[in-house]
């Protein structure tokens, strides 16, 4: 089924389809693509509002990728209509769609400088040659890029170099739409964290509506308002980052969001056939345990140490093998055995009972 992305309601009302369309900035309806035979996206339809940060997430392969291309204008829908600012672009070149992309190669002509890599969007719309040059220089001060680094070409530019400069591109031309193919995954965890933050940041203060396609789940829930979870070309979820997180629709979401304890829905109360969602962060180790009414003991299969927290597989017998993530009283806890409690708004009920894996 399509999943429809409800923008702007008031808190509490639920607005009609036509007051979505009409708040709607990007539009994205029914549509499907083919390579030969081979369907990629599969009647996929969402709305977004002006100035939102969608994130479109999922394995490699999904059709996330060949979704931006779509909106981008660098293929055209099998069937299915696209729009943008309320007209319809499904057919439209790139050139004519005024949106801009950062490509996950960045895309960097090698033989021009930084500053006329910028200004090339503007040239090409037939802008001066002056104003071309103070509108990069100030957009290159804005993505971080020193005038000392302005003329070098890409070869001589450092990878998060590259990747400000191929942003700075995008946004010189004040797009209606950016998209951002996996922007940061050439660059190192530390830059990755660095860069996202700013892009937020940038993203925030320009209010340009953006979408960006990633894998990585981590960099999805800090940057986004919005994360569509793809699978096999469909739309298998859309809502915030804290909807999607807490109360995933199917089991996949689930796993693919972060850790997730799937459990027989039966040990719950649900019929048979059900799951229930627990993540490991929230179950209760130690003590408190006792304060929940679902609590047992159980053994300690194995134990990681991930800085101040510790994962622990815990299992015992008639009872579901679960990951419990906590942070230990004693930092050389290696205790066999843990009371283990599940809170009552810990659970989730996964309600697509086919989704279950």
């Amino acid at each position: 089924m399509p999943n429809t992305v409800r923008t702007s309601p008031t808190p509490g009302t639920e607005p009609s389809s036509a007051t979505v369309e009409a708040q709607a900035w990007v539009t994205v309806g029914s549509v499907s693509f083919r390579y030969g035979a081979a369907p990629v996206v599969r009647d996929l339809s969402f709305t977004l509002g002006k100035g939102g940060f969608l994130t479109l997430l999922g394995p490699s392969g999904c059709g996330k990728t060949t979704l931006l291309k779509l909106m981008g204008g660098y293929l055209i829908p099998s069937a299915g209509r696209i729009g943008l600012k309320g007209r319809e672009i499904t057919r439209l070149p790139p050139e004519k769609r005024n949106t801009g992309m950062v490509f996950q190669n960045y895309a960097l002509f090698p033989h021009l400088s930084a500053r006329r890599n910028v200004s090339f969007g503007l040239e090409v719309r037939g802008v001066s040659r002056a104003i071309c040059q103070d509108r990069a220089d100030a957009i290159l001060e804005r993505v971080g890029i020193a005038p000392a680094e302005r003329d070098r070409r890409p070869a001589h530019l450092s990878g998060g170099q590259q990747q400000r400069v191929a942003l700075a591109r995008a946004l010189i031309i004040h797009p209606d739409l950016l998209l951002l193919d996996e922007p940061f995954a050439n660059l190192d965890r530390h830059l990755r964290e660095q860069l996202r933050s700013e892009l937020r940041r940038l993203q925030q203060e320009t209010g340009v509506t953006t979408v960006m396609v990633t894998h990585d789940q981590e960099e999805a829930l800090a940057v986004s308002d919005w994360i569509g979870v793809m699978n096999n070309g469909r739309l298998l979820q859309f809502g915030t980052p804290r909807e999607v997180y807490d109360r995933p629709r199917t089991a996949f979401v689930a796993r693919f969001l972060g850790d997730a304890n799937l459990i027989d829905g039966v040990l719950f109360g649900h019929p048979l056939g059900s799951v229930v969602m627990v993540r490991p962060e929230r179950c209760v180790v130690g003590l408190d345990a006792a304060l929940h009414r679902r609590r047992w003991s159980a053994q300690v299969r194995s134990r990681a140490f991930l800085g101040p927290d510790v994962v622990v597989e815990l299992e015992s017998p008639n009872r579901p093998t679960i990951r419990a993530r906590y942070r230990p009283l004693a930092p050389h806890d290696r205790r066999p055995q843990l009371d283990v409690g599940i809170p009552d708004d810990a659970a989730w009920l996964i309600p697509e009972a086919d989704a279950i894996p």
